[in-house]
């Protein structure tokens, strides 16, 4: 469905993430409960594990959908080259290129209409590719996306840690079927720590479309 008003993306947003708390909180109380009735059960240490794989699906999913609908957003501003923030302009003009240097002759003469009158150009955001997890989604790769799509990734460093050692090599030792089994409590923290992350992302996004921050010196 596509993305045309602020509105449209909140609503995108907030269902994007309303159904993975309410997933995520659910199987929450359910380790909590089954650690209390038999803390090393092997009901509890399926329910922890797959806790964590879930919470690593869910930072993942949403991170990807919600920065995906924030371009297809962008997209139908239909904006010029010379209106982009740097983050965009950057992508644009990379892959104009690319495409060009292998041959395309359409990107080539879109590279240079760009460069000659950058206030009529039409940006052709690359809508498929710009939001890329590399189903890994480390703090490396976060940062990534988000400086493609004109956001300040400083705002995570203080997670990278928690993202990829815990979230990320916590979820990867699961997936290789590793012996790795958390106890509820560091569930826990690992759940509020991804949810105010996907509060934050979602926080943000809104922020810079209502600000137009993807126009260039929009603040």
């Amino acid at each position: 469905m596509a993305v045309r008003t602020i509105e449209e993306l909140e609503d995108r947003l907030d269902s994007a993430l309303s159904w993975r708390r309410i997933e995520l909180q659910t199987l929450k109380s359910q380790i909590r409960s089954s650690y209390r009735n038999s803390a090393h059960s092997p009901l509890t240490r399926a329910l922890a594990r797959s806790g964590i794989a879930l919470l690593y699906a869910h930072w993942e999913g949403y991170v990807k959908e919600s920065c995906q609908a924030y371009v297809d957003y962008i997209a139908k501003r239909r904006l010029k080259v010379g209106e982009l923030n740097d983050g965009l302009l950057k992508v644009v003009l990379d892959q104009l290129n690319r495409r060009s240097a292998s041959g395309d002759e359409s990107a080539m003469i879109a590279l240079m209409e760009a460069v000659r009158a950058p206030g009529n150009s039409r940006a052709r955001i690359p809508r498929d590719t710009i939001v890329d997890t590399k189903s890994n989604l480390r703090s490396t790769v976060l940062s990534e996306i988000l400086q493609c799509i004109g956001f300040d990734p400083t705002a995570f460093l203080t997670k990278n840690n928690l993202i990829d050692r815990t979230l990320c090599d916590g979820r990867n030792a699961i997936a290789h079927g590793r012996d790795y089994y958390p106890n509820p409590d560091e569930f826990d923290t690992l759940h509020d720590e991804v949810m105010l992350m996907l509060t934050q992302i979602r926080s943000t996004i809104m922020l810079h479309a209502q600000e137009q921050k993807y126009r260039r010196n929009s603040e």
